[in-house]
């Protein structure tokens, strides 16, 4: 009989592979997305600032979602990301997405960490075996991204209405666990890791798809309520 694979067995896998897809996406520096020379963006007037930082790169674009889902995280977190910065700029909230492609993970956020946001997310969705379900924030050392991480879960948590058992709460992370890498770049500016749903099942590719926007507005609203 073929073993199956604990949660705890694939989320090694999984981090072996997105260091693996990190350090090919530094030796592609080519890959690094330009800025539209086009905008000039200017966040002098903005009561606050909201860094997005989106998960994967068009070389490695994570896991793949369901219907209607039916892209990756990569794909689909850039749209989520776009529709954040739309709500947040008609809120005066400075918002500006930063991507890993061609400079990887640690200099996404150092490019985070030059435009001194007030606060800092990186968009994922889960996926496991097309069975589990939940929402999980993930939060590294610095102490005020726990309440961060926190606020950000209560606020989808409402939003999906999810009962205890989807409930899969906040998750502190360290460097050489998944995500640790990720949550840990920031140790000025509150950070968090979203891992809304389990893209892999269809009824939750189907919440994603249905409160796509209302997701964006969550995100927003929480920022505002804690940096106003």
């Amino acid at each position: 009989m073929d073993k199956q694979l604990s949660e705890s067995e694939v989320l090694q896998l999984l981090m072996q592979a997105e260091e693996y897809e990190d350090a090919l996406d530094v030796l592609h520096p080519e890959d690094a997305v330009k800025e539209d020379p086009t905008v000039f963006e200017t966040f002098d007037t903005a009561s606050s600032k909201l860094a997005i930082v989106v998960g994967h790169t068009q070389r490695s674009q994570g896991a793949s979602g369901a219907t209607p889902i039916s892209t990756t995280e990569y794909i689909w977190n850039k749209q989520l990301a776009k529709h954040i910065k739309s709500i947040a700029s008609s809120h005066n909230i400075g918002c500006k997405i930063f991507y890993r492609d061609g400079v990887g993970i640690v200099g996404a956020y150092k490019r985070v960490k030059i435009w001194e946001p007030d606060s800092c997310i990186e968009l994922h969705f889960n996926a496991f075996n097309g069975q589990v379900i939940g929402t999980e924030t993930l939060y590294g050392a610095y102490h005020p991204s726990k309440d961060w991480a926190e606020a950000i879960q209560q606020a989808i948590i409402k939003l999906y209405d999810r009962n205890p058992k989807s409930d899969r709460g906040i998750k502190q992370r360290k460097i050489g666990e998944r995500g640790g890498k990720n949550v840990n770049q920031l140790d000025t500016i509150p950070s968090c890791l979203v891992e809304p749903y389990f893209g892999d099942v269809s009824s939750e590719a189907v919440l994603a798809d249905d409160y796509l926007i209302d997701l964006a507005k969550a995100i927003v609203d929480t920022h505002i309520n804690y940096f106003g």
